[in-house]
């Protein structure tokens, strides 16, 4: 008697076991929330995993600019012998901030940016609190040139700073 009552707990038991993972939950569900928010007919899985990955590309395209950005250059024309006559120009990008250094002898500055414009060959950013003063990296085989305003203003001369990327 006993017997007759662990059998079907003992098939309860197997039965639950044999469910489908989890994974495929998570994967269909993806799939019918691109579909509810699209509105447009139904997305075989394949069709998902290509949109997924085209996605992807070019959010990574997109985001080609962040990095480090640094560069040294003769700040005291008079004072080119002396290790305080040179400056440093420091740009970090990141997908959240993006900020601008300058350290010489003279000055010490720090200042927030914000990303205005961007495409393969420049990318265009300017101060926070003043978007008249801009940031312009141009990139060209390789190598990455920084054009400033702000930087002309600061420093009293109109140049061109060929930048390194980290």
């Amino acid at each position: 008697m006993k017997l007759h009552r662990f059998y079907p707990i003992f098939l309860l038991m197997i039965f639950n076991s044999c469910e489908k993972p989890k994974a495929k939950k998570l994967e269909i569900t993806e799939v019918s929330s691109y579909h509810a928010a699209t509105d447009s007919p139904a997305i075989s899985l394949k069709d998902s995993a290509l949109i997924r990955q085209k996605t992807k590309l070019s959010v990574k395209k997109q985001f080609d600019w962040f990095g480090n950005y640094s560069c040294n250059f003769l700040r005291m024309k008079e004072e080119s012998g002396d290790l305080r006559g040179w400056g440093m120009i420091y740009i970090n990008l990141k997908r959240e901030s993006a900020t601008f250094k300058l350290d010489s002898y003279i000055e010490q500055i720090s200042e927030e940016l914000i990303i205005l414009n961007q495409n393969e060959s420049e990318i265009i950013l300017s101060l926070k609190n003043q978007k008249d003063y801009t940031f312009i990296i141009h990139k060209k085989e390789n190598k990455y040139f920084l054009k400033s305003n702000y930087i002309e203003k600061v420093v009293g001369e109109k140049e061109n700073y060929l930048l390194i990327k980290k």
